[in-house]
């Protein structure tokens, strides 16, 4: 493996836990079991039954929330898996917490 690969191996787990790195030289990402989906945000705001006002703000102040995957030059979608696990994680920091 080359050092550039090594490095995207070390990144791409960290940032989604369901990718897969290849053996040759091209990292690919893939979600195991089905095809990566892109939520957009009226999507976004069903499955986290949270507002648009408060996303927006989540986007702006929360490190842990997904990045937005630009999708053309006026829309923007979000990883469906990456959205599931900062779900999980949140939950999960609530329930450490009590």
């Amino acid at each position: 493996m080359t050092t550039h690969t090594l490095k995207m191996a070390e990144v791409l787990p960290k940032l989604n836990p369901t990718c897969i790195i290849s053996d040759d030289s091209t990292p690919t990402l893939r979600q195991l079991g089905k095809a990566l989906q892109i939520l957009r945000m009226k999507q976004l705001v069903q499955r986290t039954q949270l507002s648009r006002a408060t996303l927006y703000v989540l986007m702006s102040t929360d490190q842990t929330f997904p990045r937005k995957i630009k999708l053309s030059a006026r829309t923007v979608g979000y990883l469906e898996s990456d959205v599931d696990a900062w779900i999980a994680a949140r939950a999960e920091s609530f329930l450490n917490v009590q």
